[in-house]
């Protein structure tokens, strides 16, 4: 990724970039500190909470609310997408933005509305703790 030269990346800013970069998950604040405190042992949560802040100001991580209680990170996506996320086991499933793309057309055209969000989250049940429910109601 190329970083702009007025982009001050300090020691911690750095880390959790990095830490983004490399992951495929979306991480929490408190996930985010977890894993670079062994790195970086005077971290604080305070820290990383401005840090990732200013990343995503400086548009070089992306921020979501997925109803998980804290709002998640992940690094930046050259394409766009979207996220389906289970009520029961909080798993995130990553949606590609070709598979909404047409109901967005729809609403545009039978509403006249423009979608101008780069992010829809839909709530349902994955298919392993739909399996679940569906094996308690049998027995």
């Amino acid at each position: 990724m190329q970083i702009k030269p007025e982009i001050h990346l300090t020691t911690a800013r750095k880390a959790v970039l990095e830490l983004l970069e490399h992951s495929d998950a979306h991480l929490s604040p408190a996930e985010v500190h977890q894993r670079l405190k062994e790195r970086l042992p005077s971290l604080n949560l305070s820290t990383v909470y401005r840090s990732l802040d200013y990343l995503v100001a400086h548009e070089l991580i992306t921020v979501a609310d997925m109803g998980t209680g804290s709002p998640v990170y992940e690094r930046l996506s050259e394409t766009p997408h979207h996220h389906l996320v289970c009520l029961n086991c909080s798993e995130i499933l990553k949606l590609e933005h070709e598979m909404v793309a047409p109901f967005f057309e729809s609403l545009k055209q039978h509403k006249n509305f423009t979608i101008q969000t780069n992010h829809l989250v839909l709530y349902g049940l994955c298919s392993h703790c739909r399996e679940d429910t569906q094996n308690k109601d049998k027995s």
